[in-house]
């Protein structure tokens, strides 16, 4: 760690000199990405300002995180935080010296933010519902853990194509996406025994692909040397030369099935050569508690610890303010059950809290019930898009305002509209591919003027048992979408039905052709 640590020291006063060059405009946008991107670290639009990506493995904050947290929004005025959609928190606008600052002290404080960006291995996901869900196989996270620091013992010495992406889930409800990811473990038993299914070369963006299945499960003490295996097939075999074709999907679909599970193979045999056996992870037993029993609503979920329950706080497009961030960490460092209670931020924008109690969960739940969103179309998702992201095509968040904001402000209070999962670009950012509702961002050309527009598409899915790509059926303007979606909402309650049989209609057809551009 203290060579990994002078390594970065040496590295980070190099990107200093390239972001002094980029604020002269010596250099562009894009050059200084090349050499940021590694540190998590990013120009915003306009080249002004900058953001830095802390992160947080597995989405877990340990007391440590918050604590750095909490004093770069005080050190630094921060006003806002955004947890991102792969279990990171992103600072925006912030000035060059802030962002190279906040960097080095969380190397200070081993929270490493090396490769949270750039071609390395990114933040490892884990479920946020692991050791909690009812019917869950078994607690993952220790295991995304050990997967983490294997990186990190060894992140300085990469030089891979493109990014590879790591996740866990504890079970069917594949919170983590992992059958959607370039390497994921789901959790499961057979014969009493604990075992991981893996899935590899699958991924969002460009060319989408659902991973492929291995034929045999492992056991979860294998775990690295399946990591291990993927990173130097991909380090040897991966397409240099050409960044759209550099992820680890288009090796399997140049060799097709048969020939990608030959050769990752051959190297997990090479693997398994070295020492890279975990220990399987010891139970955490978390007590049940007797303060009374809730329902379960868009923002409780009930444990499988009896009396016990997660409360789900989601901002608006996952923007939540520096004092409501507050707020909530003095409510659990001031909670009875503090010693047992965990602040993860998920994939979903938001952030979980576990293991509360029922009062403790209904006492939170007020404290952020004015920033708190409760319906399902509320909770969508949205990447930070135009004007933060260089290379967004639309303004995603405003468009998830302006959602929001309609449905308010016309009384349209029932849950009836599923989560839609927003992307200023191709990117998938906002994994618009795999929601029910999914909406990319692009720019066209209607009536001599170039607008933006969203491709809308339709029954994608993550979960376990059924995770399947969305059908892209046509493109809407975005100052359109409110209205169309109102629109859907009223069918939906006048035939009281759900959108997952009413996409199926020709009444769905008819109205979303209403609002097609060509």
């Amino acid at each position: 760690m203290a060579d990994l640590k002078k390594f970065l020291d040496e590295q980070i006063e190099l990107l200093r000199e390239q972001g002094e060059k980029f604020l002269k405009r010596e250099i562009t946008m894009h050059d200084f990405k090349k050499a940021s991107g590694k540190f998590g670290i990013y120009a915003e639009r306009g080249g002004e300002s900058f953001m830095v990506r802390i992160k947080i493995p597995s989405g877990v904050f340990t007391d440590k995180s918050i604590n750095l947290l909490q004093g770069f929004i005080k050190k630094y005025d921060i006003k806002e935080i955004h947890p991102t959609t792969r279990q990171a928190i992103q600072l925006h606008r912030l000035s060059l010296d802030t962002v190279l600052s906040i960097f080095k002290e969380c190397v200070e404080n081993n929270l490493i933010g090396y490769g949270c960006g750039g071609n390395f291995p990114r933040n490892v996901t884990s479920s946020p519902l692991s050791n909690v869900e009812k019917d869950e196989a078994f607690d993952v996270t220790p295991y995304a853990n050990y997967v983490t620091d294997y990186f990190l013992q060894r992140m300085d010495t990469y030089n891979l194509p493109r990014k590879v992406k790591v996740g866990f889930s504890n079970g069917k409800s594949n919170l983590s996406n992992t059958t959607l990811t370039d390497l994921g473990f789901l959790a499961t038993i057979k014969d009493g025994k604990k075992y991981f299914r893996v899935f590899v070369a699958g991924g969002l963006g460009k060319n989408p692909q659902v991973g492929l299945e291995l034929p045999e499960l492992i056991e979860p003490t294998k775990i690295l040397y399946y990591v291990d295996a993927l990173i130097e097939l991909f380090k040897e075999n991966g397409n240099y030369e050409n960044k759209n074709k550099a992820r680890i999907r288009y090796i399997l679909q140049e060799k097709g099935n048969d020939g990608f599970l030959s050769l990752y193979n051959n190297y997990i045999e090479k693997s398994k050569a070295k020492n890279l056996d975990v220990k399987e992870a010891e139970e955490i037993v978390i007590p049940d508690a007797n303060e009374g029993d809730i329902e379960e609503n868009n923002n409780i979920i009930a444990q499988k610890q009896k009396g016990r329950y997660t409360a789900i706080i989601k901002p608006i497009g996952g923007i939540i303010s520096s004092k409501d961030f507050d707020n909530i960490v003095d409510f659990i460092q001031n909670t009875d059950s503090k010693d047992y209670i965990k602040l993860i931020a998920t994939m979903e924008e938001s952030f979980y809290i576990n293991n509360l109690n029922a009062k403790e969960t209904l006492k939170i739940l007020d404290i952020c019930k004015d920033f708190n969103q409760t319906t399902k179309l509320s909770q969508s998702l949205s990447c930070i898009g135009v004007p933060v992201c260089q290379i967004g095509l639309a303004e995603s968040q405003t468009l998830l305002k302006d959602i929001i904001s309609h449905f308010k402000n016309n009384n349209l209070n029932k849950d009836l509209l599923p989560k839609i999962h927003i992307s200023g670009c191709p990117n998938s950012c906002g994994r618009h591919q795999v929601a029910m509702i999914g909406l990319m961002g692009k720019r066209k050309m209607v009536e001599g003027e170039i607008v933006d527009a969203y491709e809308l598409s339709i029954d994608g899915s993550f979960e376990e048992s059924n995770t399947r790509l969305g059908k892209p059926i046509c493109d809407i303007l975005a100052k359109d979408i409110p209205v169309f979606l109102e629109e859907v909402y009223k069918q939906l309650e006048n035939k009281n039905i759900e959108f997952n049989k009413f996409k199926d209609t020709q009444d769905f057809k008819d109205l979303y052709e209403k609002y097609l551009v060509k």
